[in-house]
């Protein structure tokens, strides 16, 4: 086995028990989940749990898998239901509890205050805009800006992760397009 076996190889070494097969899966898509959860506007401090909770339904659900269907579109449609599901859990926490809405985003982490290169600053609060700007698009809107202009997924993936057609897929992301040129157009007039 190498790495660069292809995806459905790994998946079906995986669901066969084969551990490190797995392994290599979760080593070639882990950063990409858990860069999908930041964008979607998970806290970073729920990152890794998403990212777990991905991987351990994921390789539950490997004997599921239809080798026809791309492993990357089927993983991400499983990412994304976990995120979501995070988002429902604190929805029914705030209600129950009476806690601050858990639902809007939470403040983007603060830069650093050890002295740290101007760079990296500039990244953060750079990042900070990007995922405030992203927080006020709809949800589906903002799953089709993460899973095509940030993952990667091709516009099929995508539809394919999304559990929708790709003509569905489409109209989303020519609104999310729109909503956030109206957004930046705002901001950069402010």
């Amino acid at each position: 086995m190498t790495s660069v076996d292809s995806d459905v190889i790994l998946a079906k070494r995986a669901a066969q028990g084969d551990q490190r097969a797995f392994k290599v899966l979760v080593d070639r898509y882990g950063a990409s989940v858990a860069q999908a959860a930041r964008s979607f506007g998970i806290p970073e401090t729920d990152i890794d749990d998403v990212v777990q909770e991905t991987f351990v339904a994921v390789w539950k659900a490997l004997g599921d898998y239809d080798e026809n269907r791309p492993f990357r579109a089927w993983l991400f449609g499983i990412a994304m239901n976990k995120m979501r599901d995070l988002f429902r859990f604190r929805k029914v926490r705030s209600f129950l509890f009476g806690a601050l809405d858990l639902l809007s985003p939470d403040t983007p982490e603060q830069a650093d205050p050890a002295p740290g290169p101007e760079r990296e600053t500039a990244a953060r609060r750079e990042l900070a805009k990007v995922t405030q700007t992203l927080s006020m698009l709809q949800r589906e809107q903002r799953e089709v800006i993460v899973l095509t202009g940030i993952v990667g997924l091709t516009q099929p993936e995508a539809a394919a992760a999304l559990g929708i057609t790709l003509k569905a897929l489409e109209g989303r992301l020519t609104r999310a397009r729109g909503k956030l040129s109206l957004l930046i157009a705002r901001d950069s007039s402010v």
